[in-house]
């Protein structure tokens, strides 16, 4: 029973332009042994950790991602045990909603043909498995409070246009450590688009996309280890370690953890879709990091969608594209883990890909490039952005309309826009474009930051605002802290609820056995002989 096959599902993989390869996972174990504590991702996870309970692991060993998946050299911290953030009490304990994944209705879909019993009863023996894997697995999901310890920790994420600018004296601090008032980030996420102009040599040749990848991720890794030595003496704990980047043309999104936390991140992975010219063109598009946050897994989106204030179909299509195209290949382990867990959205698919809905917690962050509705003329936009009056403005948000409308971002949620649009401004200075020789736009909140989580109240946004500084380009950065609830699992108290529904189980199928009696306790022969038949 332990070693019951998954059968033959598997989930169709959408081909991506970044990355194309695909695999699929066969004959996964339905009750998989609990994985080991060391595990990497298939496309070179730089990290490994352990799973289960709090006790400080082994620092693991750093290996180097391949490519622009690379960890800044010289970023790896000195052995720190792991500690655990805040402890909380489970969110909504006994009265959790948790949203339906559509997922769940493949999972009694057999692909084995019936047959027929000496009775003329027909039966398929892969659907009797899957029922009773389905009913195990929903029982471990409703008693995942029971196995479970919730941790509270610290995110902040970041986004920002450059415009192709940018220089060493650039001064980061105020954007990305401004709003460490309760304290450093756990996580540290970071976005960039434009890094490189967005011309026809640099989509087709990534050489200067490699110098700024470099060049950005060693700004933000010194920024924030910097200011960590004025909170803090112990950097080779509180310091910041790059876990994953991904860049792809003008988009970076890069992703750090408190070097006492690396030791309980792994299976990190990461991804790029592009959508740009001819429908896959690295100018338009996203570049993504996934990754397993003690038990729970972070997904991180980067985007540059589709320009000019009246496309707002091409922008619809753009992000439906990068989140459909969005595919992580994970390995076998990982599935695995989470399916010992009580996932059966990753149980029904059968694959060693996830995808971004599969995870517990998205941020979705980039100039997505909505703008302001055109039925507002260009000046009056600029007359309102100017005296800040944002209440003439929020109701004509793009974004915010086709959300409500459910075209686009559909079970996503964003913060209350409290800051002036932050699109576009001449560049060096705090004052929208409206010189002579340029063209005229209106302002708009073309930088957004917003998040979707499996169980909404495992995720609270503290801040979400925009900063003025640096300004080299026409675009202001943004930035925004929340507080997520992450999970813990103890693997023996869980074990210990695999063994219990088993017993249940068992006591089942010993129930449904035929008993057969003997209405008599000898036979009578009579004289048998050796080779005849009567």
């Amino acid at each position: 029973r332990h070693a019951r096959s998954l059968g033959q599902d598997r989930r169709k993989q959408s081909p991506r332009s970044i990355d194309n390869s695909q695999s699929t996972m066969s004959g996964v174990p339905a009750f998989a042994m609990a994985p080991g504590q060391a595990g990497n991702a298939s496309n070179g996870a730089p990290v490994s950790g352990g799973s289960g309970t709090m006790t400080p692991p082994q620092a693991p060993t750093p290996t180097q991602p391949q490519g622009q998946q690379g960890v800044v050299p010289g970023s790896t911290p000195q052995a720190a045990p792991a500690e655990a953030p805040q402890q909380v009490t489970p969110p909504g304990s006994g009265n959790r909603k948790i949203a339906r994944d559509p997922k769940e209705d493949q999972m009694l879909v057999t692909t084995i043909p019936d047959e027929e019993t000496e009775q003329g009863v027909i039966r398929n023996r892969q659907a009797i498995e899957k029922i009773r894997d389905t009913w195990l697995y929903k029982q471990v999901k409703s008693r995942q409070d029971e196995f479970t310890n919730y941790q509270q920790a610290k995110l902040f994420v970041g986004t920002w246009n450059v415009n192709a600018k940018g220089k060493p004296e650039d001064d980061l601090t105020r954007w990305l450590c401004s709003d460490w008032g309760q304290g450093p980030p756990d996580v540290v996420c970071v976005g960039f688009q434009e890094i490189v102009d967005l011309n026809a040599v640099n989509v087709a040749v990534d050489n200067k996309t490699q110098q700024k990848t470099q060049f950005w991720s060693e700004k933000i890794h010194e920024t924030l280890n910097n200011a960590i030595l004025k909170v803090s003496r112990d950097q080779a704990r509180d310091g910041y370690t790059l876990i994953m980047q991904r860049s792809m043309v003008g988009l970076l999104v890069s992703v750090f953890v408190k070097n006492v936390h690396r030791p309980r991140t792994k299976y990190v992975s990461s991804a790029s879709v592009g959508v740009g010219v001819m429908g896959i063109g690295g100018n338009k598009g996203g570049v993504s990091v996934r990754m397993q946050f003690y038990d729970s897994t972070l997904c991180f989106v980067c985007t540059h969608l589709a320009a000019h204030r009246e496309n707002v179909t091409g922008r619809n299509a753009d992000f439906a594209n990068v989140y459909a195209k969005t595919s992580f290949e994970v390995g076998e382990e990982a599935i695995r883990e989470v399916i010992r867990s009580g996932s059966l959205s990753h149980w029904a698919i059968g694959s060693s890909a996830t995808a971004v809905a599969d995870h517990d917690i998205v941020i979705w962050l980039g100039d997505l490039n909505y703008r302001i509705d055109e039925s507002m003329p260009t000046e009056t936009v600029l007359k309102h952005s100017e005296a800040k009056s944002l209440n003439a403005l929020i109701p004509l948000d793009q974004l915010n309309l086709e959300r409500g409308a459910g075209r686009s971002f559909r079970e996503f949620e964003e913060g209350i826009l409290a800051f002036p649009p932050t699109y576009k401004y001449q560049p060096g200075t705090d004052v929208y474009e409206q010189r002579p020789d340029k063209k005229l736009r209106a302002p708009a909140w073309c930088d957004r930051i917003l998040w979707r989580a499996q169980v909404p109240n495992h995720i609270q946004q503290v801040s979400y605002n925009r900063c003025e500084t640096p300004n080299v380009s026409d675009h202001k950065p943004v930035y925004s802290t929340m507080r997520m609830v992450v999970k813990d699992v103890i693997a023996a108290k869980r074990e210990a609820i695999y063994d219990e529904l088993m017993r249940k189980l068992d006591r089942f199928d010993n129930t449904a056995l035929p008993i057969v009696g003997l209405d008599r306790d000898t036979l009578d022969f009579g004289e048998v002989r050796y080779g005849q038949t009567s």
